[in-house]
């Protein structure tokens, strides 16, 4: 006698189609949650990593525009008024909590005779200390 299809569908069989389906087991959950959770922290530096570069640019754009603003006002000034300045010639600017601190440096009759150069530097520290310089000159 041959078997017929209604004859392999039975409790035996319904009972290897459900333990085929049970799920996942503990092992494979934790792995994959695991997997994920790492993951997860790559991207977490990662983030911190890009939010910090981009305050040291907006810091470093402050500077640059309060090193280019005080060039601007020395070269405006009469050239007899131009002098240095090593620190504390004037109230520091801050920005978002960061002390800028700009000195300013005058040599007369450089790059060449009839010129004086002036060089102004700006530093501040925000994760590490930075310190940017602008070199310009202006005929005496």
């Amino acid at each position: 006698m041959s078997k017929t299809h209604s004859q392999k569908i039975g409790p035996a069989f319904s009972r290897r189609v459900l333990a085929s389906r049970a799920g996942f087991t503990l092992i494979e959950v934790l792995v994959a949650v695991s997997i994920f959770a790492v993951g997860m922290l790559g991207l977490a530096a990662g983030a911190i990593s890009i939010m910090r570069a981009n305050k040291t640019a907006q810091f470093h754009t402050m500077a640059t525009t309060l090193v280019q603003e005080k060039l601007e006002q020395l070269k405006s000034t009469s050239v007899a008024f131009v002098s240095s300045c090593a620190n504390n010639c004037e109230t520091a600017p801050t920005y978002l909590g960061v002390t800028f601190t700009r000195t300013w440096d005058v040599a007369v009759n450089q790059p060449q005779p009839g010129l004086k150069q002036i060089t102004v530097t700006i530093q501040w520290s925000d994760y590490t200390s930075h310190t940017i310089s602008v070199i310009s000159a202006m005929p005496t």
